[in-house]
This record gives structure tokens, C-alpha cells and sequence, in this order.
């Protein structure tokens, strides 16, 4: 966020952050009636409650505000990146409560966090979950999670859960493996678009708390331009809010026209809604149209095979088939472009970053930028010697690390990278962003095909992973980076 015209406003300080800042907080568009039930919520035994909402809308800045007013009576667990597997959930809830030195088996562990929360209970003390981006968890974690909802006394809830998330919450608790989840959710909260009074309103509650003290600074057309252009969602309310003060501050003015509004759309991606309608579905009666054109040649094509003379050679049908059919359209998903890695957090056990560089990172295949399932991966047995040299040091450093007897620790996976030659430019170029000691590898197979993964940092605790994890930047993060544990990947490796 700009900071040029603070002075020639009148500012304090920047007002449209699109990073979470409680003063910010803005009431209006329900969200303070949300924020009380949220809270009623958290301090009464109500089982599992959702809140959704399109990215953007403000769901971190509600969920932290909420934590921030819980009384001291509240224990809170806070996941900001659920992406753990399902044997790792778990153990990270249970760290979070204290608890160390836990057992293996999935069974087990349940047994200690009963324990845990039973004490707790009988210390006058209520525990909450809260997931964030809990659309993002695998559905075997999302069964572990509901599988502490069970935990109870005969008459009391031993923890709340709530799960914040995209509309894509919605869909993942369809999965038919999750009813049981599903049926365990006893409010469903959304957060909306604002409206056009309340994105008024939004924009003259953060000026004034940024310490404007003059009149209206955006424009009637203006204002008009912005609603539409952000769809009433506040982190892009922010994005062109900034955009145009600094518009209006090139040219000495002290009011936002629509002109400014026009330029700052201009310089931002265009925002496509999650919710629109799948480009198939546009091209479904052209679909149906093609398919029923086909069925109806085939037929004449049967019947003309059935009229020709004896001994005539046959026709092949498919023949008739006409080619429209094969070119249904299909969206294509851009390639990722990585951007330099940030330090990992709380003093990681290896060395700090290099200085950051600006190369372009996209794998050529689509696989690229699917980590490879943990609980899916399989070892490859191949000599180190017969791979790209580039890659032996980390290949060699993450088995030394492996091979200990007291294998602990995390590591965030960076990406699973099909082998061939462009795993090893992935490899040299990220070694111009990255402190080399940072940067491990291990070789794996899933479904005949071979993978690299490619693993970042070596940390102490969880939420030092998780912290590096949620802190890189959101195109690095289109490998769909997540938290492992070395012991869970030398256990793959053991396979």
C-alpha cells in the first residue's frame, strides 16, 4: 500500500491495508451481528459452525477479531493453514494445547487429547478450534476433525470447532464421505458482498479511522465505478480505494473522480467471481446439439449399411461422426510463475535467505504444480549417481537427515516436479533465491510416473512451518505448498 499521500490528505496512517488490522474493523454489512453470534458461539456448547464467504470478504480480520474478545476462560487453537494430513492434525492440535510426546496410532492420540480436554473442562476452561481456509483441507483431516467433536462427558461438548472458508466449503462437505461432518454443523454464517450504502460507509469508516477529518473524497460517479468494480468485497475495496488516492495525489487533487477509479481497475487483474457460471455449462445446448446431430447420422448410417447390396464392402460408422464433437471447449489453467521464497520464521535450524533474484520458475506440465498426496507417495529406487548433478546435494542432504534415528522436526513441501530436465532448471533457479542448505529433495513415484519433491527449511516446531507456509507469497503458493513432519516422509520413504 502507497504511502505518498498520507501528508496530503491529512493521514496518519495507510487506510486501505489489505493485511488484517483490527482497528479496521468495519461493522456494517452484518459483520458485527456475525461477530456477536460468532462469540455467543464460542462460549456455549454449539458443535461445529461455518463461516463462508469469497475470498476477500474479510474472514481472517473476523476470525482474529473474535479470538482477540474471547474471554480468559477460552482456550483457543488457531489453524491459519490446515493443510495437514490426517495423521498430522491431529498432533498439531494437540501441540497447540501443550501436549508433547505423543503416541502413534490415530486412536491414541484421541485418547490423550480426551484427557487434555476433560481436565481442562473440569478447570472451568472451554476449548475452540477455529480452521481458516478450511476449504483447502483434505477430507480424510476434515474426518479427524469431526471425530473431536465426538469428545464429550455425558452432559457437556469438550471443544467448539468452527471452520472459515470460500464458498468451496460448501462443496467439499457434499462429499458424500463427509456427511457425517455435514450433519454435526449446527450454524452456517456467510458474509456478503457490501452493498453500495455500506461500501460508502466502509470507505469513510477507514479514512476516518486512518484520520481523515474532511468531507466525502470520493465522487458520486466515482463511488458508483468502485462498487462495480470491486463487487462489494473489502480486500479489493482496499486494492483500488489505494490506487486512487495515489491517482488523485499525482495530480494535486483532493477528490477521487471516476476517471481515477478507471485506472486503477485497469491496473489490477480482472476479478472473476467464483460463483459465475462454469464455462461449459455456456456451451451445454451446443454440446447437446452436436451429440444429437451425431446420434441422428449413426442412425442413417446404420440403416444405409443395412440397405447396400451383398458382398458390398461395409462402411465404417464412426466415419459418420462429425468432428465438432471433439471440440468441446476446455478452460486452460495458466502456469505458475514462482517468485522469491520469504526467510523462514521463529530462527528455522539453517541458514537465512540469499538475497532474491527474479527468474521465471514454470514447469512444463500440469503435474508441476500438484504436490505429490503424501499419503500416496511411494520411493524410487534409483542410483544418485545416474541423476542430474545439480540435484545430488539435496538428494544426499535429505537422506543423511532422514537416516537418523530420532528423525524430527517439519519441512514445508514446496512442489512434487515430474523428473526430467526441467525439474533440474526448477532446481538451479531456486538456488539463486534460496540459501542452498535451506533447499531438499527426495525421489518418489505415484501412478508409473517419476517425481522430485521439493521440500523448504528444517524446523523445530509446527507453527514455525506453518508461519513460513502462510507468510510466501500468493503466486508462490501455486504449487500448493503444505506442512510436512520428516518422520511422516521417511515413513513414505520406508513404504
Amino acid at each position: 500500500m502507497s504511502s505518498l499521500y498520507l501528508g496530503h490528505f491529512g493521514l496518519s496512517r495507510s487506510p486501505f491495508k489489505i493485511t488484517p488490522d483490527l482497528d479496521f474493523f468495519f461493522s456494517g454489512g452484518r459483520r458485527g451481528d456475525i461477530l456477536s453470534a460468532l462469540l455467543h458461539v464460542a462460549t456455549h456448547e454449539e458443535g461445529i459452525i461455518t463461516v463462508v464467504a469469497e475470498v476477500g470478504s474479510g474472514k481472517t480480520l473476523l476470525s482474529r477479531l473474535m479470538l482477540s474478545q474471547l474471554p480468559p476462560t477460552v482456550c483457543t487453537v488457531y489453524l491459519a493453514n490446515p493443510c495437514f494430513s490426517r495423521d498430522e492434525i491431529l498432533g498439531a492440535i494437540a501441540r497447540d494445547l501443550g501436549l508433547q510426546d505423543l503416541p502413534a496410532s490415530t486412536e491414541a492420540r484421541l485418547a490423550v487429547l480426551q484427557q487434555e480436554l476433560l481436565r481442562r473442562h473440569g478447570a472451568g476452561e472451554r476449548v475452540l478450534l477455529v480452521v481458516d481456509e478450511a476449504h483447502a483441507m483434505p477430507a480424510e483431516s476434515l474426518e479427524e476433525i469431526r471425530l473431536l467433536s465426538n469428545l464429550e462427558t455425558a452432559s457437556h461438548k469438550l471443544i467448539n470447532i468452527m471452520l472459515f472458508g470460500q464458498p468451496e466449503l460448501d462443496v467439499v462437505l457434499t462429499d458424500p464421505r463427509l456427511r457425517q461432518v455435514r450433519d454435526r454443523v449446527i450454524h452456517r454464517f456467510e458474509l456478503q458482498p457490501l452493498p453500495y450504502a455500506d461500501v460508502c460507509a466502509y470507505l469513510d469508516h477507514r479514512l476516518r479511522a486512518a484520520g481523515w477529518r474532511g468531507g466525502a473524497l470520493f465522487s458520486g460517479a466515482a463511488l458508483a465505478q468502485l462498487v462495480k468494480a470491486s463487487g462489494g468485497r473489502a480486500r479489493r475495496i482496499n486494492l483500488l480505494a489505494d490506487k486512487c488516492l495515489l491517482a488523485a495525489y499525482a495530480e494535486g487533487l483532493r477528490t477521487v473522480e471516476a476517471r481515477h477509479v478507471q485506472a486503477a481497475r485497469s491496473e489490477l487483474h480482472a476479478d472473476v467471481p467464483a460463483a459465475s457460471t462454469p464455462a461449459w455449462r455456456g456451451a451445454l445446448p451446443w454440446m447437446i446439439g452436436s451429440v444429437l446431430l451425431a446420434c441422428g447420422m449413426t442412425a442413417a448410417a446404420v440403416w444405409l449399411l443395412g440397405q447396400r447390396p451383398a458382398g458390398e464392402s461395409k462402411v465404417p460408422v464412426v466415419a459418420a461422426l462429425p468432428a465438432a464433437v471433439a471440440r468441446v471447449p476446455v478452460k486452460t489453467v495458466p502456469e505458475p510463475v514462482a517468485v522469491p521464497a520469504p526467510k523462514p520464521v521463529a530462527e528455522p535450524l539453517v541458514p537465512s535467505v540469499k538475497s532474491p533474484v527474479s527468474p521465471v520458475i514454470s514447469p512444463v506440465t500440469s503435474a508441476a504444480s500438484v504436490p505429490l498426496p503424501p499419503h500416496m507417495t511411494e520411493p524410487l529406487q534409483a542410483p544418485v549417481a545416474e541423476l542430474d548433478p545439480a540435484l545430488q546435494s539435496y538428494l544426499q542432504r535429505t537422506q543423511d537427515l532422514l537416516s537418523r534415528g530420532d528423525t524430527q522436526g517439519f519441512t514445508v513441501q514446496l512442489a512434487a516436479l515430474p523428473r526430467d530436465g526441467n525439474a533440474a532448471r526448477y532446481f538451479k533457479l531456486v538456488s539463486q533465491q534460496l540459501d542452498s542448505s535451506l533447499i531438499f529433495a527426495q525421489l518418489s513415484s505415484y501412478n508409473g510416473r517419476n517425481f522430485v519433491s521439493v521440500y523448504y527449511g528444517n524446523f523445530v516446531a509446527a507453527s514455525q512451518a506453518q508461519a513460513a507456509l502462510v507468510g510466501l507469497p500468493t503466486s508462490f503458493k501455486t504449487n500448493k505448498p503444505i506442512v510436512r513432519t520428516w518422520a511422516r516422509i521417511k515413513q513414505d520413504q520406508a513404504l
